[in-house]
């Protein structure tokens, strides 16, 4: 099944789409949410930054003036 969307479609405040849903579908929604932050908390934070344990000297900020 495909859904033609035009592309002047005004936007569709999230108020208005959750006011729009069943209450069944509203549950099933609110325990998707859950479910996705449970495994996103669930996953080991990459690392952002090489500390300077990793072989490199550490980098001092550069002085503006």
């Amino acid at each position: 099944m495909y859904l033609r969307t035009s592309l002047s479609a005004q936007p569709v405040s999230p108020t208005q789409v959750w006011a729009g849903l069943t209450t069944e579908c509203q549950a099933r929604v609110i325990q998707l949410l859950a479910r996705l932050a449970s495994d996103l908390a669930a996953i080991p934070p990459s690392p952002s930054h090489r500390s300077p344990t990793d072989g490199d000297a550490p980098r001092l900020p550069e002085d503006p003036t």
